[in-house]
């Protein structure tokens, strides 16, 4: 600055930019999963450095720098204290006291902010003093800020910050809402004070939470069951429902099975809705139909994705659905599987032998020559494969004979009734054990339950599709030809959603939100993992969008574009890869590809299964 004028020696535009260039620039797939440019499936940036002492010394040098430092230090507050938000309310109350002008308030800079997490709970150099004040910076924080746009928070069953958000006073319409269910129930959507701050979102990601009828009928704009509560019929009545507005949905951490046999239940669910149709007097002659077997939390991820698809017709510009499985973990390696059935072999000899009317003393269970103690070792040293491994798994695709392909893809099915014979004709005490147990070799059992799994699952993906689309038929929605419902089975999270990678989300979309947004996507020609040469999106407006969690590809795509990403290699460099049953392996949605569940490392051979 000039001593005599006061004027700024470089333009304000240019002092800005150099403020801009203070923050460190956050990959628009940073929490994308897997990352497009990662070597395996969990390789992930690291968190970006606080920009904060760097912005607070700008601020301190004048007071043009001051003003657009404060807009940016004030832009994506991320509050991971009880203490750092208590600060921030009482900036915002003591400027709201001296009624300084709008432009002046922090809390007009606000567009993104990330709640403490823990909804309430004391964090580290928190005090009671700090958790007793929490519900009233809440308030403070949600009555003033009227720009924000980016909303991340958690919710457990005593906590304020989900219930102090829904309430008629809060004056922000958020356009990208992440909500983690802390608690073992969902949130009592029935019983908010208000869901207007839903009325505008447009991606809304629910973290281990299935949508009750209750948000779900003010997500459609229509009353799924008759008995809602009034505030949802009002705010229906109101036309504050986001049927317009929501373009992307994401529920993750489902349970693993929350697709298993869902077509039987659609066929459940028509049938009911036909018995309903009957009279009282055939109804009394007709048997009900029977809802299909299963635990309740799976019932109740079918039935919420049901009741979706019969009303998309309420949804016109929903154009994304986001599933998240919640993993069911690694599969042991070949080596380990042969070391338990080591372990099993020697316990049941050591008991024959003790039990023997001979007598005699039964040889311990770890020797010298124990296998098991080796494939221990082996174990440990075992790393993920990687994309320059990739090569490798094209070839033992392309080689892998057609026969085989087909009997892979037919042998898990029949995996378990064969198991099921065998351990019938041992029951009766049969003489062909061992022939019935040869024709399911050591590798089909490791990975025969864990590929049915996965075929499940892509077979409940394809019924929501194809019930979507015959839904959307049958209202007759004039739906544009290029933006139907795309429908992603996407990764699990490593560490379900913890702190660090909310964290990372939170960055990654704060960052590259719309607004923020312009021209800078132009000038990155990304070709994500998932994507086949060629294919990318037809504008550049489509390709803001797909930022962070919402770019995570479909997990049977991956089976072609990235086969290694769920492979192993076992202990020493020459022994191959093994699947670890973290990704599916083959899909029926081109041409039953199949990735080999063992490869050899030297010569890309296939060990068949």
């Amino acid at each position: 600055m000039k001593a005599d004028s006061q004027t700024p020696a470089l333009p304000a535009e240019l002092l800005s930019r150099i403020i801009t260039w203070l923050v460190p620039t956050v990959d628009r797939y940073a929490s994308t999963l897997p990352h497009p440019d990662g070597v395996d499936l969990e390789d992930t940036p690291v968190l970006p450095a606080s920009p904060n002492v760097d912005l607070l010394s700008a601020a301190l040098s004048c007071k043009l720098l001051h003003n657009l430092s404060s807009q940016v230090l004030y832009r994506t507050p991320l509050l991971g204290s009880l203490k750092s938000l208590n600060l921030l309310a009482g900036t915002i109350a003591a400027q709201v006291k001296n009624r300084n002008d709008d432009s002046l308030r922090c809390a007009t800079k606000i567009r993104c902010i990330h709640l403490p997490p823990g909804d309430g709970l004391l964090q580290p150099g928190d005090t009671l003093a700090d958790q007793n004040c929490y519900t009233d910076s809440l308030r403070i924080l949600f009555d003033h800020a009227t720009r924000l746009d980016f909303v991340s928070l958690e919710h457990r069953q005593s906590g304020e910050a989900l219930i102090e958000f829904l309430r008629a006073s809060t004056v922000c319409r958020p356009r990208r809402i992440t909500l983690s269910n802390l608690s073992f129930s969902a949130p009592p959507f029935s019983t908010m004070q208000s869901l207007a701050p839903l009325s505008e979102v447009t991606h809304l990601h629910l973290i281990k939470l299935v949508p009750p009828p209750a948000l779900l009928s003010f997500l459609v704009g229509e009353q799924i069951v008759s008995y809602e509560q009034a505030d949802v019929s009002s705010g229906i009545k109101a036309r504050l429902s986001p049927r317009k507005t929501l373009e992307c949905l994401r529920l993750s951490l489902l349970p693993p099975d929350a697709l298993v046999n869902f077509e039987a239940y659609v066929a459940w669910r028509k049938a009911w809705k036909l018995y309903e149709q009957l009279s009282a007097h055939q109804q009394a002659h007709e048997p009900a139909p029977r809802a299909p077997h299963g635990p309740a939390r799976r019932f109740a991820v079918q039935e919420a994705l049901y009741d979706l698809a019969v009303h998309s017709s309420c949804l016109p510009r929903l154009r994304l659905l986001l599933l998240e499985l919640s993993p069911l973990g690694a599969l042991p390696s070949p080596r380990e599987k042969e070391q338990e059935s080591f372990r099993s072999v020697a316990s049941t000899r050591s008991h024959d032998i003790r039990r023997s009317p001979i007598g005699g003393v039964a040889p311990p269970l770890r020797s010298r020559a124990d296998p098991g103690a080796n494939a221990c070792k082996a174990q440990a040293g075992d790393s993920r494969a990687t994309r320059f491994d990739a090569s490798h798994f094209q070839d033992a695709m392309r080689t892998l004979p057609r026969a085989a392909t087909l009997r892979q893809s037919a042998s898990g099915e029949a995996l378990l009734e064969q198991l099921a014979d065998g351990l019938r004709l041992e029951n009766q005490g049969g003489l062909d054990n061992d022939d019935a147990a040869s024709t399911i070799s050591a590798e089909e059992l490791r990975i025969g339950e864990r590929d049915q799994y996965w075929r499940h699952v892509e077979s409940g993906k394809m019924a929501l599709v194809k019930l979507w689309s015959s839904c959307q038929r049958d209202s007759k929605l004039d739906v544009p030809n290029d933006s139907p419902l795309e429908v992603r089975i996407v990764a699990a999270r490593s560490n379900g959603h913890d702190r660090h990678e909310e964290f990372q989300d939170f960055y990654c979309q704060a960052q590259h939100e719309p607004f923020q947004t312009s021209l800078a996507s132009t000038n990155r020609s990304h070709h994500h993992i998932s994507s086949p040469a060629g294919s990318t999106r037809d504008t550049h407006r489509e390709a803001a969008r797909q930022v962070g969690c919402w770019a995570d590809p479909d997990v049977f795509s991956l089976v072609e574009t990235a086969p290694y990403l769920s492979f192993k290699a076992t202990g020493a460099s020459d022994h191959g890869w093994y699947w670890t049953g973290d990704l599916p392996r083959e899909t029926r949605q081109a041409s039953w590809l199949v990735i080999p569940s063992r490869i050899s490392k030297s010569s890309a051979s296939v060990t068949e299964r």
